[in-house]
């Protein structure tokens, strides 16, 4: 495959060892191939026109303009919301995938807000930097037998619930195709009872796709549908929350507290109200890294690259359609 050109646009605070071993996976899955990793977005437009392949965290619109060569973007996130939109991925002349089963340690990171809500961690933390000991105010609850309710059963939701379960909690969970069974799951539901899950729930996590139809998705109705001992968990994409509504709850003490990963805007403003509310815990959208997270990316992408080599089936197709 010497006449192919790969285009990686590799974001900047990607560890160089990282970005070396995109590289060099992508040689191998492509021997003979021209690997072109441009330093910053703007030399990747420029480069967009000798490209057959293009992939990144997300790509400028001109990539795609410019890039009439392109067949194929993966996107090295799972979700797709700032690529479906794009020049020639909108009107399907270029096909998208996604990157599935790198967020490994996300389940893990939702448990570890849930656990740190229930153990008061937030508040223990916040005394430890205070040097106040008030062991009142630091006594927990249990988890076991409280409920996870998971909007979104799907990569991600399935592996959270074996480790909710693991811990003795009962899951709710919602899904498209709520007919089969899913292991560790207690209750599938579809969409349209959303509501049942958010009035049951003692933690609810979003787990959604950004599309049409999830943007918004959590406004004022549905946070006070939750209970008012609820926490809400979002590690999917800022959007689908309704932010000003999540404020008005969190300060009129419609739920309990949040935990968030994702927002509107990022990097959050440092004037930003969220960061006001004791009972928010905030991360930096790092939910699923890990030292091994770029390497799973990269792994990921040169697998489909070997099949693209091979003319096999590219896996984790996005129906545009969809969004996913």
């Amino acid at each position: 495959m010497s006449d192919l050109t790969i285009l990686m646009v590799i974001d900047n605070y990607v560890p160089a060892a990282a970005r070396e071993y995109f590289r060099v996976a992508t040689e191998r899955a492509a021997p003979g191939a021209r690997i072109l990793i441009p330093t910053n977005r703007d030399e990747a437009v420029v480069l967009a026109p000798e490209a057959d392949i293009a992939a990144g965290w997300s790509l400028p619109a001109s990539v795609l303009e410019r890039g009439r060569r392109l067949r194929w973007v993966h996107a090295f996130t799972a979700g797709v919301d700032h690529f479906v939109g794009l020049p020639g991925i909108s009107d399907r002349r270029v096909v998208l995938t996604r990157t599935v089963g790198a967020h490994v340690a996300l389940p893990d990171h939702v448990m570890a807000i849930v656990l740190a809500f229930a153990r008061r961690l937030h508040v223990d933390i916040r005394h430890q930097i205070a040097r106040v000991w008030d062991r009142p105010a630091g006594i927990g609850d249990e988890v076991a037998g409280r409920v996870l309710g998971i909007l979104g059963l799907g990569q991600i939701g399935q592996p959270l619930a074996a480790r909710a379960g693991a811990f003795g909690m009962r899951v709710i969970g919602t899904r498209r195709t709520p007919g089969s069974p899913v292991p560790h799951v207690d209750v599938v539901l579809p969409p349209d009872r959303t509501e049942d899950l958010l009035r049951e729930a003692d933690y609810v996590v979003a787990l959604l796709p950004l599309t049409p139809e999830t943007r918004g998705r959590m406004g004022e109705r549905e946070f006070r549908l939750m209970k008012r001992t609820a926490v809400f968990i979002n590690v999917s994409r800022g959007p689908i929350i309704q932010e000003a509504a999540l404020i008005r709850a969190l300060r009129e003490g419609w739920i309990a507290g949040a935990g968030l990963d994702v927002f509107d805007v990022e990097p959050l403003p440092p004037d930003h109200p969220l960061y006001e509310f004791p009972q928010v815990i905030i991360t930096p959208h790092v939910s699923g890294i890990t030292p091994r997270f770029f390497e799973r990316i990269a792994t990921i992408f040169a697998d489909n690259v070997r099949r693209h080599v091979r003319d096999e089936p590219l896996a984790n197709v996005i129906d545009v359609t969809r969004g996913y």
